[in-house]
């Protein structure tokens, strides 16, 4: 029997039946925008900044949903397609997760891998999808969806024939990733990483790190933890019995990555059983990441040459260490996110995979969400870079963006000389540090998500299709 009919639903988020109609036909799944909504999903309505989902009841039954989640007191448009049933409660956010709650517990062979962690969570995320999909019908959590909606829709877009469903729990506050578990009960929880990231919000690495171990406090039954073996603090947050596989570079992992090599298509590595993988993916620390990737598959009873295969064919997500070249110039868009740990993992990887360009540059914007410790993080990340420098591996011009980044220049420029430590206020539209490059050179774009150091990309794009209309645009500036 489906979950997805209007009873069990009003059932599962506590809701009443404003309007029904008669037998609303739902195929499954939760959408939120009606530009993507599928037929037979249910449409559920927010209230955002700028837009009322509640104003787009018609647009969602024209899309195919005849089933909508509307708020107590919502002002509804005079056209509600009268065919549509209506389920108003007090919350939207809150009814998504009770209705993911309840359609979790319904899974008999639909395994639930939940993925967290400071560095990593979205690319590995993605090398799970691609190895267990090599073999087996499943889903994933689509971008970032990470949070007590995003999650939601993951668990709610499973199919009942799906083997596995993969989420990416993520964390603004404390106690959210312990809620996120709740509603996924995972039966494989991954810890990535802990590092440096959302220090403004948590009583330093420690209250990260015990944020970050409490996904295992909502494992299933017999569920089993995938942890870093390479994070500081987190072996003694693991709960009593537990069972785990430590994966990293650390001697006593369980699941132990040696050997790395990096090439110009990506790495090799081995583990400590005598395999040998090649990932599609830039960067050293991405060994890692395909390490949990093949202890979930493990555990799900993949074979090692299969395992094996997919990790070859991966490909990571965008933004993050997405190499392309433009014209002559190449350019490494690592610009999701950044964080201490993350920063110094990528610029590690331009020194090693840009060996041969003509100029290895590092835009580097500034990393948020630090706190107080802001502005001695990014000068600690100045002297990572000019160590790099001095080993030779470094960038040879830096262009910091933002006042944060701006810290980092003092031993930058004691390296490279004040000429080659260019700092600029804001991103803007990129013009003004991509007219800095020249063909040749080898880019890191790297920094925190609003900072928006993708557009620099698009202004170097600009310029080599249309050379015209860049010169034509920065007469208007």
């Amino acid at each position: 029997m489906t979950f997805f009919t209007p009873e069990n639903i009003r059932s599962a988020v506590g809701g009443v039946f404003r309007t029904r109609p008669g037998v609303s036909s739902l195929s499954g799944g939760v959408g939120i925008d009606t530009r993507t909504l599928k037929p037979g999903q249910i449409f559920a309505a927010f209230k955002g900044e700028h837009t009322d989902g509640h104003a787009y009841l018609k647009q969602a039954r024209a899309a195919g949903s005849t089933l909508a989640i509307v708020e107590a007191g919502a002002a509804l448009p005079g056209d509600v397609p009268e065919d549509m049933t209506l389920i108003e409660v007090e919350s939207t956010r809150a009814a998504l997760g009770k209705m993911a709650t309840a359609y979790r517990k319904t899974f008999s062979s639909t395994r639930v891998i939940a993925v967290t962690g400071s560095n990593g969570k979205t690319t590995t995320v993605r090398l799970i999808d691609h190895v267990l999909g090599s073999v087996m019908q499943g889903s994933a959590s689509i971008k970032s969806y990470n949070n007590d909606i995003g999650l939601p829709l993951t668990i709610l877009g499973a199919k009942p024939n799906d083997k596995y469903v993969v989420c990416e729990l993520g964390m603004s506050a404390p106690g959210e990733v312990a809620q996120l578990a709740q509603i996924a009960t995972p039966d494989i929880g991954v810890i990535t990483s802990v590092g440096l990231a959302h220090l403004e919000r948590f009583d330093g690495p420690g209250g990260i790190a015990k944020e970050k171990a409490s996904i295992l406090q909502g494992l299933a039954p017999g569920g089993l933890g995938v942890v870093s073996a390479d994070s500081a603090g987190l072996a003694e947050l693991m709960p009593p019995n537990a069972q785990l596989v430590r994966f990293g570079l650390s001697e006593d992992a369980d699941l132990r990555v040696m050997d790395i090599e990096e090439h110009a298509g990506g790495l090799s590595f081995s583990t400590n059983g005598g395999q040998r993988y090649e990932l599609g993916l830039l960067g050293r620390h991405n060994a890692i990441n395909a390490a949990a990737a093949i202890a979930v598959a493990r555990r799900l009873g993949m074979q090692e040459g299969d395992i094996a295969q997919a990790l070859a064919s991966a490909r990571g997500p965008e933004m993050r260490l997405d190499r392309r070249r433009i014209g002559e110039i190449e350019i490494i868009n690592d610009a999701y996110n950044a964080n201490p740990d993350s920063v110094r993992a990528a610029v590690g990887t331009l020194g090693s995979v840009a060996s041969k360009a003509k100029r290895r540059v590092l835009v580097l914007g500034e990393m948020l969400e630090l706190g107080e410790s802001a502005s001695r993080l990014h000068e600690e990340i100045g002297g990572a870079i000019a160590e790099q420098i001095r080993a030779g591996t470094g960038p040879d011009l830096v262009v910091l963006v933002g006042e944060l980044a701006h810290h980092a220049q003092a031993p930058i420029i004691n390296e490279l000389g004040k000429a080659a430590v260019v700092l600029e206020s804001k991103t803007g539209d990129g013009r003004s540090i991509a007219k800095r490059l020249v063909p040749g050179d080898a880019v890191l774009l790297k920094g925190s998500r609003s900072v928006g150091l993708e557009r620099v990309a698009h202004a170097v794009q600009l310029d080599t299709q249309i050379p015209e209309a860049s010169a034509e645009l920065a007469k208007e500036d």
